[in-house]
């Protein structure tokens, strides 16, 4: 098993997870490209970014971390970080995963110096009905976790 972190903000109801490797605290989000890289907080991108299928954004931030300190400190808005185990296999799948998307996509990356999170495009399109909290679900399905829907 493997420990992952899910990290909880107060900007936006937003949640990202987060992986420990090489005494950094490796957290990836999701997004919308214009939203989220870009920083275009105003209500017109927002509507029509909810609305309309847009580029999706791959956000990463790496920090050094020691474990058992607390994380929230080290992330801007942070209010709760919930250490989960997952099995090591998935976790490391999803890692690599989100890794290789980063990489593959690096050329367009752009640093957001308000939440100071770097972002690249991802192949993943944002909208309404597949925003980041989706993202994020099937995320935490791949790590092994059940879809509220899936648990009856």
């Amino acid at each position: 098993m493997e420990v992952v972190y899910l990290l909880s903000y107060s900007s936006w109801g937003h949640h990202s997870g987060a992986f420990y490797r090489n005494d950094e605290l490796v957290e990836f989000t999701y997004g919308d490209w214009e939203l989220f890289a870009l920083n275009k907080r105003d209500a017109w991108t927002a509507w029509k970014n909810m609305t309309f299928l847009t580029d999706g954004a791959l956000g990463r931030r790496i920090v050094k971390w020691d474990p058992g300190t607390p994380i929230c400190p080290l992330f801007k808005d942070c209010l709760r970080a919930k250490a989960f185990s997952a099995p090591l296999q998935s976790a490391s799948k999803l890692f690599n995963q989100l890794e290789d998307a980063y990489s593959k996509n690096a050329p367009t990356e752009v640093l957001n110096d308000v939440e100071q999170v770097h972002f690249v495009k991802y192949d993943v399109p944002y909208w309404g009905f597949h925003n980041r909290n989706h993202e994020l679900a099937e995320w935490l399905e791949q790590l092994g976790g059940r879809s509220p829907a899936r648990c009856s």
